[in-house]
């Protein structure tokens, strides 16, 4: 598909060149160009392989403003220029000089549009998305499965960039094409409504173009399988979850206090503060120790106190801290005080106190009694688990709890199968850049770490400039939906060269800007529409099924 030839009165060298494009023809950004040309004095050929990234048009010949005009009319004549900047991605063989001015260039199709973005090198690729000209682009799976490198980070604003959309899209695709897809499970943070406990259902809204998209990209289009629902209990012990419209097939999440105790999950209901307080940590490490050390000598499921009076609930064990200051302080027993909270001052505890009776106002239904109902995610090969209608402290919770057992189990163990891919949107919110969260340690292990055991982080986010940085540099591939003009102009977006920038302001739904180590250049892409539900309102009824037993199936 011949388009032009590499133009004479423009500046070439080995990194960029000008294309002048042909009449009849043409050239938008993101094309992808291959120019064959001649190593100087040699009969030995190079090709040149290069994304457009700047498109112009002017009239050559004239000089007025309004002479357009007057051209258009046929009074004054003039050519019209039309021109597209290339930026060199690849150079075959690795000869570093300029093209010839005159060089013909090419839409590259097939293998030279592969070779243009080094899919020739990928051993292991998944799909990632479709380019404007309908052509496949491909993520090196193996810099997302830690054989390489790992984790992705999606970035954009919320409701226009479809970070989540995307994060899925991602996960379907590593679930149909990784080449260790049988050893791979997913588990996915429902943060906002019920939208992801549809993802098993049929989209009424998937049309027959979306399925040529899915076919193009070599997947089945159809709903997730083999997933497993989680929600939190309507009640403190009840059997029942809180989860919304969607009734059959989700099972409540808790834990016991003896777990609560035993692995040490007290410090998760802490969202306030920063690590400068280090008199409110002193406290809560003395307490989780305490109740370490009760776990371990309390027989059954039980957890008891050093008198062997049961503690079921949180409320529980609120009470009996502070009947603990109050012997301190009336001198009934300052032995005991010194056990639970050391030598820290009581004006310490109390803040301590306070800080833990509005944590237990909105965590006692998840915290209760001595039944854990776990997430087994080794069970289903996608978990959703959803913390959307929870309190702020309570989303910590669940997120910080079950990241921290997975990544003690990993450790343990110390196979990296099978690999646990987690998708956690609002990032910013539990590993802030300049200020303290519970679980933000965790996030830094699982971005540092996380590859050689195999767990997996797909971080989304409002704003990355926000986020604690080892995390985000931590992310091998990174991609951007929409993004504020403020925040698109963050050191985290140096990756978007040339005009990527004042692109991202303007991205519609559904396309994004990828970038990843095996290509230079960063590539804007679209995804088709799921063929998942997203939302109650697109799931596709069940045909055959009664409405009155579809709630108990």
């Amino acid at each position: 598909m011949k388009v032009g030839i590499v133009l004479g009165t423009k500046p070439s060298n080995p990194l960029e060149f000008w294309i002048g494009v042909e009449k009849g023809t043409f050239v938008q950004l993101d094309d992808i160009i291959v120019v064959r040309s001649r190593v100087d004095g040699t009969n030995q050929e190079i090709k040149f392989y290069g994304v457009v990234d700047e498109v112009i048009k002017y009239l050559e010949g004239v000089e007025l403003v309004y002479d357009a005009k007057l051209v258009n009319s046929g009074v004054v004549p003039a050519n019209l220029a039309y021109m597209a900047k290339v930026s060199v991605t690849r150079i075959e063989p690795e000869v570093f000089i300029p093209p010839n001015p005159g060089d013909t260039a090419y839409k590259a199709q097939g293998e030279d549009f592969e070779k243009a973005l080094y899919y020739d090198n990928m051993k292991r690729r998944i799909p990632a998305g479709l380019t404007r000209s309908g052509n496949v682009v491909f993520l090196n799976y193996d810099f997302i499965n830690g054989r390489e490198g790992a984790h992705i980070s999606i970035s954009g604003m919320s409701g226009i960039a479809t970070k989540t959309s995307y994060a899925l899209f991602l996960l379907y695709s590593i679930f149909q094409k990784a080449d260790d897809r049988d050893k791979i499970h997913g588990i996915i943070f429902n943060v906002k409504g019920k939208d992801l406990l549809w993802i098993d259902k049929e989209n009424k809204r998937f049309s027959e173009e979306h399925r040529r998209d899915f076919e193009k990209l070599g997947l089945e289009p159809r709903p997730f399988r083999n997933v497993g629902f989680f929600a939190p209990p309507e009640e403190p012990g009840s059997p029942i979850p809180a989860s919304g419209e969607r009734k059959e097939g989700v099972k409540p999440y808790s834990w016991s206090m003896k777990d609560f105790a035993q692995e040490g999950l007290l410090r998760f209901l802490f969202a306030e503060g920063d690590e400068g307080t280090t008199s409110l940590h002193y406290v809560i490490d003395r307490v989780s120790e305490k109740l370490m050390g009760l776990a371990k000598e309390s027989p059954g499921d039980e957890l008891l106190d050093e008198n062997g009076k049961p503690i079921n609930s949180l409320s529980d064990l609120l009470s009996l801290l502070h009947e603990i200051v109050e012997d301190k302080e009336s001198k009934r027993d300052t032995e005991r005080y010194r056990e639970w909270f050391g030598t820290a001052m009581p004006a310490t505890v109390y803040a301590f106190l306070r800080r833990f009776h509005h944590a237990v106002s909105h965590v006692k239904h998840l915290v209760y009694g001595s039944e854990t109902r776990a997430i087994d995610w080794r069970n289903k090969q996608l978990s959703v688990v959803d913390i959307s209608d929870l309190h702020g402290i309570a989303k910590m919770f669940v997120v910080g709890s079950i990241l921290k057992k997975i990544f003690k189990e990993k450790e343990e163990s110390g196979n990296p199968y099978p690999k646990i891919f987690i998708v956690l949107d609002e990032l910013n919110k539990y590993a802030p850049k300049d200020r303290w969260s519970p679980i933000k340690d965790i996030l830094l292990d699982i971005a540092e770490r996380g590859r050689s055991l195999g767990v997996i982080l797909i971080g989304a986010q409002q704003t990355a400039s926000e986020i604690e940085k080892r995390i985000i540099a931590n992310a091998a591939v990174k991609v951007t939906g929409r993004l504020d003009s403020s925040e698109v102009l963050s050191k985290e977006y140096e990756f978007l060269t040339g005009n990527f920038r004042q692109r991202a302001i303007m991205l519609k739904k559904g396309t994004m800007i990828l970038y990843q180590p095996d290509i230079p250049n960063p590539i804007m892409i679209r995804f088709p529409l799921s063929p998942w539900a997203t939302k109650k309102e697109e799931a596709k009824e069940e045909v055959g099924v009664p409405e009155a037993f579809r709630h108990f199936s």
